[in-house]
């Protein structure tokens, strides 16, 4: 399969493919595939079949396609990624006994502007709770975001704060590129982040960075609660105690183990 006519290298349309799947999409026809890659029908027929001899989807007993088991099981040969969770879970089910609230780890993918929640400890089911575990969200417009990028170099401050007018919740509240920046050394000053509303009627987000070697930014650890039920007098020192005991342990850890960040 070579490029495409409208120049799409192959790995980009596999790409586009597996993006086609989320949590709301888990099994797809060829047809639906190519509406949502906006592929011709022929093209996605052909790309998906070649898929499911190479493991990355799975055809159906129904003909439809879903998520092949090959990209759990690379997922999880990542000893980055598996390893911070892997550190960061005594630390996350510890703020979750204690608050009884939903808690993640989250990090950071600056070449698609958004968070990655890596691992979350929910509480129940909480119909304005808008995160999930490996979904994204936008980096702006939540706790965990904000405090990440507050602590990040400040060449990618600028960045963000250029590409801000993108982020819904920033349009939403109608924050100028000072507004954010603002926002953001504000938070850096408090060393933590609270959100409320935003992307969300009625639920809000509170976050604490969490730091490797060399104090650089790795990720965070969030809450997510309704806003009737914010007490941060009694939250925010249970958050914080829990990102720099996960600090201190990944500040040990190898250089390679933070790649990621």
């Amino acid at each position: 399969m070579a490029n495409s006519p409208r120049g799409e290298s192959v790995v980009h349309r596999v790409s586009r493919i597996l993006r086609a799947f989320d949590e709301d999409h888990q099994v797809l026809s060829a047809t639906q595939i190519a509406q949502r890659t906006d592929l011709p029908v022929s093209t996605a027929h052909r790309m998906v079949g070649a898929m499911v001899n190479e493991g990355l989807l799975l055809r159906t007993p129904e003909g439809k396609y879903r998520l092949g088991l090959i990209l759990w099981e690379l997922a999880h040969r990542s000893t980055v990624y598996e390893s911070f969770s892997a550190a960061a879970r005594p630390f996350l089910e510890g703020v979750h006994q204690t608050l009884r609230k939903t808690v993640s780890l989250v990090i950071l993918d600056p070449a698609d502007v958004s968070i990655i929640y890596l691992e979350r400890l929910a509480m129940g089911h909480d119909e304005t709770d808008v995160s999930s575990l490996a979904g994204r969200l936008p980096v702006l417009s939540t706790a965990p975001g904000q405090v990440m990028l507050a602590f990040a170099p400040h060449n990618v401050q600028e960045q963000y704060i250029r590409q801000s007018d993108q982020d819904p919740g920033v349009t939403a509240q109608r924050l100028t590129a000072q507004d954010v920046a603002d926002r953001l050394a504000q938070v850096r000053r408090d060393g933590w982040a609270h959100v409320a509303e935003v992307l969300s009627a009625g639920s809000s987000g509170t976050a604490a960075p969490v730091f490797g070697r060399r104090q650089r930014v790795i990720g965070a650890i969030s809450i997510v609660c309704p806003v009737e039920e914010i007490h941060l007098n009694v939250q925010l020192p249970v958050l914080l105690a829990a990102a720099r005991g996960l600090s201190q342990l990944m500040a040990q850890q190898p250089e390679h183990y933070q790649d990621f960040a």
